[in-house]
Parts: structure tokens; C-alpha cells; sequence
């Protein structure tokens, strides 16, 4: 990880001298001289790719050179940091600090210096190490994104069909009693796999009036479960968030006891914690189910003591082979050649039967040229024969295959909790702010990311939990052992670290922290932590973060980059924000905040905020101050100030605004927002139709908008202009609370590039939607949600690229289109949410039409809940 860490800085530095080099006044010859010598180091190190070294002193110089990359780092941050501080000062304060500053210019001139000396002797030892250059650097393969998505209901899963089948059996049979249905096996063997095939079964949801999934992990409390678990089943209010544990198993209780349940306990570590919980689930006479996995036979036993639990069983070669072809070889290849297919056989083997060694090693192979020398040298490797030594051996084989621009990306899940689901959205303005992600001949930094996503999960080392309607990854995983990997490797590199909790915790030595608890805490026994560079906070109980607590935070944590306190209820955001200068990323919730100051704009290096405040209104934000931003969201009505004409205004790297009020929607501030790709707009959408609307054009890489009416304003928007143009390249429309009189799919139809269409809450208030002949031609996805329409026409030639439909709480719907069965045969999916009966018949003869291998038909009924975080 050193070749990451000195190209993070030397990416820092070289932005830095061509964008703002007069925050480097009086120490810019140093620090390009620091950026030259960090420039040759970093060639150096990438000549080392995919190398490991057990020799100690070889892993001492790569780490002397980590950490003299910090400590350039910890110099030059707090300095910008200082000179931008001193900057916002009054007359008085400037005149006072000129002293300082000529003292500090020296003083950090003198500390780069030498840093530079250091590092030249670094570069220099390198002969004594015997560590010379190849005669050339080692290429990247940066090949285009082949646009294979791994499927979210896992079609590749092998040897699971008869055991999902046992358990679905006990799941929908037997008596109205509680039943416990436990499955055991090692890390890797497919528990969760199993279980989550049985969850997503559609008989099996039609059969509960609740659901959820819960992963539980080692280190989850009784007081954590219960949350988790009243997260799943029903909303977990402020006041729940304060409750003791007696109270709590009291609401859950009774929100259990009178509905017939399935819940999942995934991961079960303690026979302790079951004790505790047991009572929560008994009394149920509605033929509720608990389904329980975990590693520990003894904790199967003491769960359910009367029927004995399901071994999982190894995978037989056959099935190995199966499995491993289906992952290297995927359609439409699906074809091994024949002269590897025995070698294949080989390598398949090796693997004991163990799902997850088979299914890690075949994205090793499948990132490689597939030639006979290669897959030779694997299948000829000496593994070790336990299962659990194997697993972890071929988990750290894949990771030294991993090229060096994937490493940091892959480690980055070490910062999140056991079995947590992460919004890919979130991960990638992740990564970006870290550094990790550079745009490359003309590809953005976002679409370059979404490459590196798609690479790991091919790859087999990140699965995919959730996919967009337009089949792009919504959320992902990582399999707790692989989650291992990452924190172990991580830790030696001190790229970062993760703590549930705060007993006889040391300081943290890495640049990220990832925690489990209130980052009060930390602060309290830790005061000073400049050294970390990202803090995230997770969990379900973090307390409140008042105006006297962010001090406490900045006092802490002064160079920040990355601050995500999402799982802490922020009482009110400081004017004082404007001090963590360094930040790139923001993300923060307040449910009790009533003001956005408007001193956050002054966080010139931020890239993405995010914020969460019901409270708020309409905040006045002068975005033109933020050259860097490219994602903004605030959930209510951002009011944009107009740019100003003594300064460059234009914010070339917005992408994601979201959401504005209508009256921003000026020529002004659309025109300076050249590469805008998502645009939200939320308010009075009928007083400034026309504003908007006319200035929608100018907006020429949108292809994503958003249109919702507050309900606040009495006045609906009635119906679409009448001379409606979008932008060109417009993929993406969705509207919510419109309350619009007259049928929009006639105008919306002509939107030839328009791809996926959600109409939600109120969008139409007609009782008849009508699809008119030749519209919507490339129309893929139609989501329909809370409409009160009664009755649906698609007339002939329209929709004909409609793979998906999606209709949800439309009550009032009688039937679906004839065309749905007659004319589109492209349709693929058809999902229903609360459906009435003559909706529901309706749908089951479109799929005894077309046949369940050409439709999957989802009928819905019941809560569905899934422990994402």
C-alpha cells in the first residue's frame, strides 16, 4: 500500500500547484521539490505490484516510506489549513498573526526540506536492499466496462436447489407453534446464500404479513438486536432510540405477537444473546418462522433443541467444477475451452468444496488471460488441506492478484460493520474523496469508479445486495471473512481501522477510523487525533451531537477529509462548520437543526455533502463558492444564489443537485452548471412551471430529473407546458405530488431517449392513463406508486423496449393492458405491490402467456424489511 499512499499525496501536491498555489506562498519551491522526489518514488513503488515480501526489512522500508508520506502530509495540511484561517481574519487579527506567518513559512520551509533529505536517502537505499527497477514499469489493464452485472438472485448459485428446498417445507408447513428452523456450517460453506435464496422465495413472502433480515454478527448486543430487529419490522422512532432494553422487547412484543412473522438471524455467534432474545418471539400462534445461521453447532442446539439443526454440506467435485466454469466462463461464453477443461477440474478441486474458496478463485481467473501456462501454475499450487487455513489462503491469493488501483478500494470495506449493506452511490463519492478514483481520458471520476465497483464484484470479492431498475448496482456487501482480509491487511499498512467499541481501545494510528459508537467517546479519551484523515460512525444508538460537541470534534480531528456522522442525530450544524477546511465529504442528519449556515459554502475543497434536515427551510446557499463540489443533497428546498459576475462561477464539476427549489431554476444558475447529470427540484412547481421548464434546455448532460410538489403549497401543478421541451440526453424522469389533472404520457411519450419513467404519490390525479401509439420508444422501466388510476392503456407500437414494470399501492387498478400480453414481448419483469385480486389474476395470465422462463412475475402482499444497515 505505500505506492497508494504516495500517489494519494503526490495527487494532492500536483492539484495544489496548479490550482491554488498561492496558499503555498513562501514554501512553493519546497513543495515542488517534495512533489518531484515523491513523483520518482511512487514509479518505483508500482514496480512492485502484486509483489510480497516476507523478508522484514524489505517490509520496514516500504513502511519507513508510508510513514514519512504522512508526515509530509500532516505538514503540508496544517499549513494550507492555517494560511485559509488566517485568511478569514479581521484587520486587527491579520496584522497580528504577519509575524506568525513569516515564522511558520520558515519553519515548515525547514521541516519539507527535510522530509526531501529523507526521502532521497530512502531512494538511495534502495542498492543496499538489493530492490532494483525492472527495465519497465508494469502496465494497467484498464480495459472498458464489459457490462456484465452478477445477477441480484444469485442464478449461479450450485448445489442449493434440494436444501432450499427442505427448508422452504418447514418454512410454509407444519403447525400455527413458533418454529426455529437453524442452519449450521464454517465460514464460506453458503449459509446466508441458502437462507437468502429461501427469504427471496416469492412463495415463501406471500406467506408471512412480515419480514425482515437481520444480521447479527459477533460483537451485537441485546440492545442492538432489539433495534435491529424493530428497524426491520416497523419504524424505530427518537423516542425508541432512548429506551432500555426492558422497554423495548415490550414494543416488539406486542408488534410481534398479533402478526404471522419470518424473521432471519443471520450469523449467530452466542448462545448468550439467543437467551436474552428468546422471549421476544414466543407466544406467537400464527405460524410465524425464525430461521437462525451460524458456525457454532452449540448455539443450533441450544436455539432449537427439539429438531436438530441443517448441516450445510461441501459442494461435490462436480458441482465445484459447475460452479467455477459458470463464474470464469459467463454468458453468453458459458463454454470452457477444451484444453483447459481439465486443468479447470484441477483448480476447482483444490478447493475442498468450499463455495466461497471457489467462487474467490474463479475471479482470479477470471481477470487473467485464460491460457494453458497460467492455469497450470495455479492448479500445481500447494493449498493447505483444512478448509478454514484453505479459504484464507485463496482469500490472500486474490488479493495479490488484485491490481495496486483496486487495492485501496477493496480495503475500504474494512471501515464498515460486519454484514453491512452499502449504497454503491455513497461508496463511490467515497472513494473519490479519499482519493482513490482519477478520471481517465475523458472518463469521469464517478463512471471510472463505478468500473472499479463492477471489476471487485466480478471478481467475487463484493457481492451485489441490490440492483437499480435500470440494473445498476444499488448496494453491495462483503462476506465477512473477505471483510477480514481487508481489516488484517489494512491494519499492517495503518490505512485504517475499525472499533465497535471503546474498552481498552489504543489510539489509532491509521488515516481512517471507521466506529460503533458515539465519536464522542473517542474524543473524550483521545483529545487530539490530527493524524486521522476519514471518520465514519455507525450504529442505531449514537446519541445527540450538540453545538458544544463540535469543538470537542474539531479539537480532535483538525484535518479531516472525510466526516460521516449518519448514524448521530445532529442537534444543530455550527456556523463554526467552515473550520474542518480540509473536508471533501460531509454527510450528516438532523432531525432537529433549523438552520443550514451559510458558512458551509466556505468548504472550498468539498466535493459531496449530503444532508438530512426536515427542519430547515429553504437555506440560502452560495454554491459558487465550492469549485470542487460535484454531489449536493439536501432533502427539502435549497435556495441558490445567483453567481456573481467579478468571479469564474462556473461549477464544471457538479454532477448530482438535489433538491432546489423552483425559483433557482434561473438561466443564471443552469447555465453555469455545464456537466450537471442529476437534478432534483422541489417546492412551488406550479407558480415557476415556466421558469423552469424554459430553463430546463440549457441543461445539456441531464439525464436524470426529478419533479416534486410540497405539499405546502395549495396550488397543484395541474398539467405539463404546453410546449415541453427536456434536455437531449434526458434517460430519467420521475414525479411526485404533482396532482396533475391532465394525462402527462402523451407529452412524456415523445421523450424519444427516455428510458425510465416513475410516476409516485399523487403524480396524476385522473383516474385513465393512456400510452398513445408510438410513444415512449426506448422506454425500458415504468414504475407506478400511489396512483389512484383505475384504468391503464398502452395503444399499439408503444412501449415496445419495456422490459420492466413496476406497480405499487394502486388500488384502484381493475386490470392491466391487453398490449402487456399481445404486443410487448420485450417485457421481462413484472412486479406488483398490494394488488387486487383482478390485478393479481390479471398479471398470473400475462406469466402463463409468456411462460416464467421468459417473465418473472413478483406478487407482493406482506412487509418486507431488510436490515441494510
Amino acid at each position: 500500500m505505500a505506492d497508494a499512499v504516495v500517489g494519494f499525496l503526490l495527487q494532492n501536491l500536483t492539484s495544489l500547484l496548479s490550482q491554488e498555489v498561492d496558499l503555498l506562498f513562501g514554501v512553493e519551491d519546497e513543495v515542488r521539490s517534495l512533489s518531484d522526489a515523491l513523483g520518482l518514488t511512487h514509479s518505483y513503488l508500482r514496480t512492485f505490484e502484486g509483489e510480497h515480501y516476507e523478508e522484514d526489512i524489505i517490509n520496514e522500508y516500504f513502511s519507513q516510506i508510508r510513514d514519512l508520506v504522512h508526515e509530509a502530509e500532516d505538514v503540508i495540511d496544517t499549513y494550507v489549513a492555517n494560511v485559509i484561517k488566517q485568511r478569514g481574519e479581521n484587520f486587527l487579527g491579520k496584522m497580528i498573526s504577519i509575524a506568525v506567518q513569516l515564522m511558520t513559512r520558515r519553519r515548515v520551509a525547514e521541516n519539507i526540506i527535510a522530509i526531501n533529505r529523507r526521502f532521497n536517502l530512502l531512494y538511495e537505499n534502495r542498492d543496499k536492499l538489493q530492490i532494483n527497477l525492472p527495465r519497465e514499469l508494469p502496465s494497467e489493464d484498464y480495459g472498458l466496462k464489459s457490462g456484465r452485472r452478477v445477477p441480484i438472485e444469485e442464478t449461479d448459485v450450485v448445489g442449493l436447489d434440494s436444501e432450499a428446498k427442505l427448508i422452504t417445507e418447514r418454512l410454509i408447513g407444519g403447525r400455527n407453534e413458533l418454529d426455529i428452523v437453524t442452519i449450521v456450517g464454517m465460514g464460506g460453506i453458503g449459509k446466508t446464500t441458502l437462507a437468502r435464496k429461501v427469504y427471496n422465495d416469492p412463495i415463501v413472502i406471500n406467506r408471512f404479513e412480515v419480514r425482515a433480515w437481520v444480521c447479527v454478527s459477533q460483537q451485537r448486543s441485546l440492545t442492538e438486536l432489539l433495534k435491529t430487529v424493530i428497524k426491520g419490522v416497523m419504524v424505530l422512532t427518537d423516542e425508541m432510540k432512548g429506551m432500555g432494553d426492558e422497554e423495548l422487547v415490550v414494543i416488539l412484543c406486542n408488534c410481534l405477537r398479533s402478526n404471522k412473522f419470518l424473521i432471519v438471524l443471520d450469523d449467530v455467534w452466542k448462545t448468550e444473546l439467543w437467551e436474552e432474545s428468546r422471549q421476544i418471539f414466543a407466544h406467537n400462534m400464527h405460524g410465524s418462522r425464525i430461521i437462525v445461521t451460524t458456525r457454532i453447532t452449540e448455539v443450533a442446539l441450544q436455539v432449537n433443541h427439539r429438531i436438530p439443526p441443517h448441516n450445510m454440506r461441501f459442494l461435490t467435485k462436480e458441482e465445484s467444477w459447475e460452479l467455477l466454469s459458470k463464474k470464469v466462463f459467463p454468458e453468453p461464453e458459458r463454454q470452457c475451452p477444451l484444453d483447459l477443461e481439465k486443468l479447470g477440474q484441477q483448480i476447482a478441486e483444490k478447493c475442498r468444496g468450499l463455495p466461497l474458496a471457489v467462487v474467490v478463485l474463479a475471479g482470479v481467473l477470471l481477470k487473467k488471460e485464460k491460457t494453458i501456462r497460467f492455469w497450470t501454475t495455479v492448479s500445481t499450487r500447494p493449498f493447505r488441506a483444512e478448509p478454514e487455513n484453505l479459504c484464507l489462503e485463496i482469500l490472500a491469493l486474490s488479493y495479490n492478484h488484485l491490481p495496486h488501483r483496486l487495492r485501496p478500494c477493496f480495503l475500504y470495506f474494512g471501515l464498515f460493520p460486519e454484514d453491512f449493506e452499502i449504497e454503491a452511490r455513497r461508496l463511490i463519492r467515497l472513494w473519490i474523496a479519499e482519493g482513490f478514483i482519477q478520471e481517465r481520458d475523458g472518463v469521469v471520476a464517478e463512471d471510472v469508479a463505478e468500473e472499479y465497483l463492477d471489476d471487485l464484484i466480478d471478481r467475487n470479492l463484493i457481492q451485489v445486495a441490490k440492483k437499480k431498475f435500470d440494473g445498476g448496482i444499488k448496494s453491495c456487501r462483503i462476506h465477512d471473512l473477505l471483510r477480514d482480509l481487508c481489516i488484517s491487511k489494512a491494519q499492517l499498512g495503518k490505512f485504517l481501522q475499525f472499533r465497535r467499541h471503546l474498552n481498552s481501545m489504543s489510539p489509532v494510528n491509521s488515516r481512517r477510523l471507521g466506529i460503533h459508537f458515539n465519536p464522542l467517546k473517542y474524543t473524550c479519551c483521545y483529545p487530539s487525533a490530527s493524524g486521522i484523515r476519514s471518520l465514519l460512525s455507525f450504529g442505531l444508538d449514537e446519541g445527540k451531537l450538540s453545538l458544544k460537541n463540535w469543538n470537542s470534534l474539531y479539537k480532535c480531528f483538525k484535518l479531516l477529509r472525510v466526516l460521516d456522522l449518519w448514524a448521530v442525530d445532529v442537534n444543530t450544524i455550527p456556523s463554526e462548520i467552515d473550520r474542518f477546511i480540509c473536508l471533501r465529504y460531509l454527510r450528516l442528519k438532523s432531525p432537529t437543526a433549523r438552520t443550514l449556515p451559510t458558512s458551509i459554502c466556505n468548504l472550498w475543497n468539498l466535493q459531496s455533502l449530503e444532508v438530512i434536515a426536515p427542519c430547515i427551510e429553504r437555506p440560502h446557499l452560495n454554491l459558487w463558492k465550492m469549485p470542487q463540489l460535484r454531489h449536493l443533497y439536501f432533502n427539502g428546498q435549497a435556495v441558490l444564489r445567483e453567481p456573481t459576475k467579478n468571479r469564474p462561477a462556473a461549477l464544471n464539476n457538479l454532477q448530482t443537485l438535489s433538491s432546489i427549489s423552483p425559483d433557482s431554476c434561473t438561466a443564471g444558475v443552469f447555465s453555469n452548471m455545464p456537466n450537471l447529470v442529476k437534478l432534483g427540484v422541489y417546492g412551488d412547481l406550479e407558480k415557476h412551471k415556466e421558469l423552469l421548464f424554459r430553463n430546463l434546455t440549457s441543461l445539456s448532460c441531464l439525464k436524470n430529473l426529478k419533479l416534486e410538489r410540497d405539499r405546502q403549497y395549495e396550488e397543484n401543478m395541474t398539467s405539463l407546458p404546453c410546449r415541453l421541451e427536456f434536455p437531449p440526453k434526458l434517460t430519467k424522469i420521475t414525479l411526485s405530488e404533482t396532482q396533475l389533472l391532465v394525462d402527462p404520457m402523451e407529452k412524456l411519450g415523445q421523450l424519444h431517449n427516455l428510458q425510465v419513467l416513475t410516476l409516485k404519490n399523487g403524480a396524476y390525479r385522473g383516474s385513465q392513463l393512456y400510452c398513445p401509439p408510438h410513444s415512449f420508444p426506448k422506454l425500458r422501466v415504468l414504475e407506478l406508486v400511489n396512483l389512484g388510476i383505475s384504468k391503464w392503456e398502452i395503444s399499439s407500437d408503444s412501449m415496445q423496449s419495456l422490459t420492466s414494470v413496476f406497480i405499487n399501492r394502486c388500488g384502484s387498478l381493475t386490470s392491466l393492458p391487453s398490449s402487456l400480453l399481445q404486443e410487448l414481448s420485450s417485457l421481462q419483469e413484472l412486479e406488483l405491490w398490494w394488488p387486487n385480486a383482478a390485478v393479481a389474476e390479471s398479471a398470473k395470465g400475462i406469466e402463463n402467456h409468456m411462460g416464467k422462463e421468459r417473465l418473472k412475475l413478483r406478487i407482493y402482499h406482506a412487509e418486507d424489511r431488510d436490515d441494510g444497515e
